[in-house]
């Protein structure tokens, strides 16, 4: 028997699992089938689908800045490294998620939604810190990090809530990954 912190466990991960199959359509009927668990027992744990959602943002939310503690700790990669790693940091776990298609959830879920937008501009922390050592190490330019912030969260924002990555067919972390080179690397052909 699964205690009650585990049983939510189960949920939010198995509801990760069938986002992935099925984006923000999954049903709780796929996501008791997925775990194995009655959508009874799901119900006295979550009070419904969107509930589950919030949970499932903070998971992958707290899941990414373990990922970004992690890079910290690793004392083989220089700050210019850390950093770029740091802004494109997601878990192996999710590297096949379709993230484009989050802006579905908008309309219908809009707690879950406010809620990983909450995310967005929370746990800047790392990434300044380590954009202030490379500052102090010479290998970035002073720079506003406010700017910083602000172009990096609204290209990320526009990635999860509009059709365009999804409509011409770009993956979520090929998009990260191009921004965070344009961001520190330019476009400049060097």
């Amino acid at each position: 028997m699964l205690t009650y912190d585990e049983a939510k466990q189960k949920i939010i991960r198995g509801g990760l699992d069938v986002f992935r199959e099925k984006g923000a359509k999954f049903t709780m009927d796929d996501l008791a089938k997925k775990i194995g668990m009655s959508k009874k027992t799901i119900y006295v744990i979550f009070r419904d689908k969107e509930a589950v959602l919030v949970h499932m943002v903070d998971y992958v939310f707290n899941e990414i800045q373990a990922e970004e503690e992690q890079v910290l700790e690793d004392k083989s990669l220089p700050t210019i490294e850390k950093f770029r790693k740091v802004l494109g940091a997601m878990p192996e776990n999710y590297s096949s998620y379709d993230f484009t298609k989050v802006y579905l959830m908008k309309d219908r879920f809009p707690k879950a939604y406010a809620r990983m937008n909450e995310r967005l501009e929370d746990g800047w922390e790392i990434t300044f810190n380590t954009l202030q050592k490379g500052i102090d190490e010479g290998v970035f330019r002073p720079v506003n990090f406010t700017v910083f912030k602000l172009i990096y969260s609204a290209a990320v924002e526009r990635f999860l809530n509009s059709p365009e990555l999804d409509r011409d067919h770009v993956d979520y972390m090929d998009a990260l990954n191009q921004l965070v080179d344009m961001l520190i690397d330019g476009i400049v052909v060097k």
